[in-house]
């Protein structure tokens, strides 16, 4: 994560750089285990005041702080088989009654009854709108939490402020639920205080938004490796 290659164009008069770097940094941490070469950059000085700089522009700087207090617990390649363990426990479904599984249709039913459904189909739609698709490397659904994340971002820079409205009404609707079960698993911390910074880059996207929407309808009431790139060819 660096901000200075972020682009700072505004969408609808607002300056979204901080929401491009939380959104992007998130879906790399989210969509797979920690390489010791990604721990060691996250938790390099360049790294870690990047990340005080997210939390402190997202109003997180509990949550910053607690992800650079663990960065810096060991070194890179003892830190990284660590989080690669607490990956795999979390995210991966080993063990069921105590994962946390990072889809939006895990959470949109019963015990995730609902799982690789509707929310499947309309994040398709939304990639085919952003033209962009699922990098071949990456084997996980669209409704992960780090593709829609990675599209979040991708239309963030684009200024799609509709699609924007759209995926941040989806992870409005179920990340909560996904946070607070996290909270509960990760008794080390470090994804625990990532679902902290999801929260806070959630909550100032759609104070962005419903912003945007008052400057431009004052009668209007409230409303990493990068997982996806440029379509090239048939959508997949």
């Amino acid at each position: 994560m660096n901000r200075d290659d972020i682009s700072k164009d505004p969408i609808d008069g607002l300056d979204t750089s901080a929401l491009v770097v939380a959104a992007e940094w998130l879906s790399g941490i989210f969509i797979a285990p920690m390489s010791s070469q990604q721990v060691a950059q996250a938790g390099a000085t360049s790294g870690q005041n990047a990340l005080r700089w997210t939390g402190a522009q997202l109003e997180a700087s509990a949550a910053a702080e607690t992800l650079c207090r663990t960065l810096d617990q060991d070194d890179s390649e003892n830190l990284a088989v660590h989080l690669q363990r607490r990956y795999t426990a979390l995210f991966e479904g080993i063990f069921r009654h105590r994962a946390v599984l990072p889809y939006e249709s895990a959470w949109q039913g019963k015990d995730g009854s609902t799982l690789g459904g509707e929310s499947v189909v309309e994040m398709k739609a939304i990639l085919r709108a952003l033209d962009l698709h699922i990098n071949t490397v990456c084997c996980e659904p669209p409704d992960h939490l780090a593709i829609e994340l990675a599209a979040l971002a991708a239309a963030l820079r684009e200024g799609h402020d509709t699609i924007v409205a759209d995926l941040v009404r989806r992870l409005k609707d179920w990340v909560p639920a996904f946070t607070d079960a996290l909270t509960r698993q990760d008794l080390d911390g470090f994804y625990a205080g990532a679902g902290e910074l999801l929260l806070a880059l959630i909550h100032e996207a759609s104070a962005a938004l419903a912003a945007a929407l008052t400057v431009t309808n004052p009668a209007a009431v409230s409303v990493s490796e990068f997982v996806l790139e440029q379509r090239e060819g048939e959508f997949a």
